[in-house]
């Protein structure tokens, strides 16, 4: 993880808050993404995939995904774990509770028929969540359960801890096209996962330098 910078110095009520909204913007823009039918990163597709295959609700069984791997770095870490660390059961069930509602609530009944603006959601979305995710990470209260879990699964390999995530994304692609041809159920990896990969790791450094850095100094 990186080292605290200007979010640990905010008061910690903000920086709750910041954390809040940060986690509203990044799975409200999942939905939209999921909406807008055109793909997905990898591990949204594998959860809604999964989640599509054994009926169950997308945010709900994106609750029982994350929360693994909350329960990895319980296992890893076990009463060393900081107890600041334990927000993550928060930030887990959010995340699953705004993407219910996004999906099955605002969104209900919603279609993008236009392809071009079907495009336009997805890009927005993932701009947005690219957003929200660096909000979270800036504030620097808590890991977030996945990316938490596999960097310190990284260092006790001996591995990066980009390196690992690739892995585990390339397996999630896997998984989500074996489901999908083998349950038949709708495609959420298109050319909209190919658009988030060449635009989210560059957005969330632009938010970084352009927003955090220097609303912080």
């Amino acid at each position: 993880m990186s080292a605290p910078g200007g979010g640990a110095q905010l008061p910690l009520a903000w920086r709750i808050v910041r954390t809040l909204l940060g986690i509203l913007l990044v799975y409200g823009s999942v939905a939209f993404a999921i909406k807008a039918g055109v793909g997905v990163l990898p591990v949204d597709a594998a959860i809604a995939t999964v989640a599509d295959v054994i009926g169950m609700k997308v945010g709900t069984f994106s609750m029982l995904f994350h929360g693994s791997f909350f329960l990895g770095q319980v296992a890893m870490e076990g009463r060393s774990m900081r107890k600041a660390e334990l927000m993550q059961i928060l930030y887990i069930t959010l995340d699953g509770s705004v993407l219910n509602f996004f999906l099955y609530t605002v969104l209900r009944g919603v279609t993008f028929s236009f392809y071009p603006l079907r495009l336009i959601v997805c890009v927005v979305a993932f701009l947005v969540s690219a957003f929200g995710c660096t909000m979270v990470l800036e504030t620097h209260l808590m890991r977030t359960p996945m990316e938490g879990c596999i960097q310190m699964i990284a260092e006790r390999i001996g591995t990066t801890q980009g390196r690992l995530r690739q892995g585990i994304d390339v397996a999630l692609v896997f998984v989500s096209v074996a489901l999908t041809l083998i349950f038949h159920t709708e495609w959420t990896l298109r050319e909209g996962t190919v658009i988030a990969a060449l635009i989210f790791g560059p957005a969330m450094d632009f938010w970084r330098r352009r927003v955090f850095a220097r609303g912080e100094k």
